[in-house]
């Protein structure tokens, strides 16, 4: 239950990006997927919401270098977030009374999660100086 608890606590750490700029769609689709991870309660629910604002920044052109930063480094931050959130319902749905299993999927949420609020907060930062 310990590391359940990190992991959300790994998703709230998105709440402290932020930027301001001109309002690109890079960053739209950025602020968009961090209040997505802020808000979203049902994991599953997540995935799909975080899969689309995925789909949607994979779809942009991005015109400066800046942008172009920002939108890799927010696609591999939505990636990992993705792969941290499907541990969690891993977690959730396949590992009752499986104390390794449980372990094995709590620790790699943890570790995903806190990769993808790292590499959203480097996006969020990239906007910044564009």
């Amino acid at each position: 239950m310990r590391a359940a608890a990190a992991a959300t606590l790994a998703l709230l750490l998105v709440a402290g990006c932020g930027s301001s700029g001109s309002g690109s769609s890079v960053e739209r689709d950025l602020h968009r997927g961090e209040a997505q991870i802020r808000h979203t309660r049902d994991a599953k629910k997540l995935r799909s919401e975080l899969r689309d604002t995925l789909a949607r920044l994979r779809r942009e052109d991005p015109s400066g270098a800046a942008e172009q930063r920002a939108r890799a480094l927010a696609i591999h931050g939505f990636e990992a977030t993705l792969a941290g959130v499907q541990s969690r319902i891993d977690f959730m749905d396949s590992d009752s009374g499986n104390v390794a299993a449980a372990t094995r999927d709590a620790i790699r949420a943890d570790r995903y999660l806190a990769r993808g609020a790292r590499l959203l907060r480097a996006a969020s930062r990239a906007l910044e100086g564009r």
